[in-house]
């Protein structure tokens, strides 16, 4: 039986998984400087590090209960 949900992950940080979410999108896609040729899509290592360095981000967050970043936007204009 599942207790009620203490946090909304996807809704709380859905800026930092849309930004995974974006790059994994890209990369279904191709677009890696490999395969497009294009240097704006950047290498396969270059995408995976990213990739790790958000997931980790993220994680982190989560675990520390770090304000999201939809969060700290909502701060910096609620100060003005």
């Amino acid at each position: 039986m599942m207790s009620n949900k203490k946090i909304d992950i996807k809704d709380k940080y859905s800026h930092e998984l849309m930004e995974i979410e974006n790059k994994l999108q890209d990369l279904e896609q191709s677009r890696i400087y490999e395969l497009s040729g294009a240097k704006m899509d950047g290498y396969l290592s270059t995408n995976i590090k990213y990739l790790r360095e958000k997931i980790n981000g993220l994680i982190k967050k989560i675990e520390y209960d770090i304000p999201s970043t939809m969060e700290r936007i909502s701060e910096v204009i609620n100060k003005l």
